[in-house]
C-alpha cells in the first residue's frame, strides 16, 4: 500500500531536517536521492519518492551501483537549503 502525498512530503521534510538539527549537509547519496524524492513529489509519483527517501536512509555498506546506475559520486550535490527551498516551493504549489 503506497503513501499519502502528505506522508511522503513529511517524510522527506523530517529527512532534510535530521541533517539541519545536527548541523551536516547531506552526502551525495543522501542529497542526490533526496532531490530524486522531490522530483517525484512534484511528479506527483508517491510511490518512486517514497522509494528514493527509502534509498536515501540506507546504510552505506548498502549502498550500489545497482540501486541507483544514474548516481555519479562526481557529479556536484544540492545544498541542504537548495533541497530545503525546493520542498517549500513543492509545498505551496501543491496548495
Amino acid at each position: 500500500m503506497s503513501i499519502s502525498e502528505r506522508t511522503l512530503t513529511e517524510r522527506i521534510h523530517r529527512f532534510l531536517t535530521s541533517f539541519a538539527v545536527r548541523g551536516v549537509e547531506p552526502g551525495r547519496w543522501e542529497a542526490y536521492c533526496a532531490q530524486r524524492a522531490l522530483q517525484a513529489l512534484k511528479d506527483r509519483d508517491i510511490a518512486a519518492g517514497e522509494t528514493f527517501i527509502d534509498y536515501a536512509k540506507m546504510p552505506p555498506d548498502r549502498r550500489s551501483s545497482s540501486t541507483l546506475p544514474d548516481f555519479s559520486p562526481h557529479d556536484p550535490s544540492p545544498m541542504l537549503t537548495q533541497l530545503v527551498q525546493e520542498l517549500e516551493q513543492i509545498r505551496l504549489a501543491n496548495r
